[in-house]
């Protein structure tokens, strides 16, 4: 009896010894899993990350200027759909100036220490002006939108590997967690 007590207890100090030298984040996998991370401060985190984000969207928008694009807290892939979208105004000589009213979450979700979706309600007031004269080619449009984004961790930093836009009162579609982890 007391040899096969101590037979588990090897097993398990074995299998906890190799899942920790395989992986690199295997305790805050284990503190995670077990109810032990610290959320909130993770929450908090996230909170400023897409407030970040959504400053640096308007300002890249608003001014052109895609060299302020390194401080943005997103992935290649994002930083460059938004630099294309930039440039497809500057081609008919336009700009987009977003100025942001309203940004609530409204869910927080963290898939694991290392990946979290996040839900917000924003409204938005889009304006298009000419590239050059900077005169007004339409007048304010009130944008209100649900967003959902994906992020990761890199490091100790959050980025924005995608976000998609919904109409605010569209139901979103299940996430295919399969595709962002």
């Amino acid at each position: 009896m007391i040899k096969n007590i101590i037979s588990i207890i090897a097993g398990i100090i074995t299998a906890f010894a190799i899942s920790y030298s395989t992986n690199e984040d295997a305790l805050k996998n284990f503190r995670f899993n077990a109810g032990l991370y610290d959320t909130k401060y993770e929450e908090k985190a996230l909170e400023n990350t897409l407030k970040l984000f959504n400053k640096q969207f308007a300002v890249l928008f608003s001014t052109s200027d895609v060299g302020e694009l390194k401080h943005m807290p997103a992935a290649n892939l994002v930083r460059r759909r938004i630099v294309q979208e930039i440039r497809n105004w500057a081609i008919n000589d336009q700009v987009l100036i977003y100025d942001k009213d309203f940004f609530e979450i409204e869910k927080i979700e963290l898939l694991s220490p290392k990946r979290a979706v996040v839900v917000a309600n924003e409204v938005w007031f889009m304006n298009v002006k000419s590239r050059k004269k900077r005169y007004e080619k339409s007048g304010d449009r009130i944008n209100q939108i649900k967003v959902r984004y994906i992020l990761r961790k890199m490091g100790k930093r959050w980025e924005v590997i995608e976000y998609e836009v919904y109409g605010p009162d569209d139901s979103l579609p299940n996430l295919n967690e399969g595709v962002w982890s």
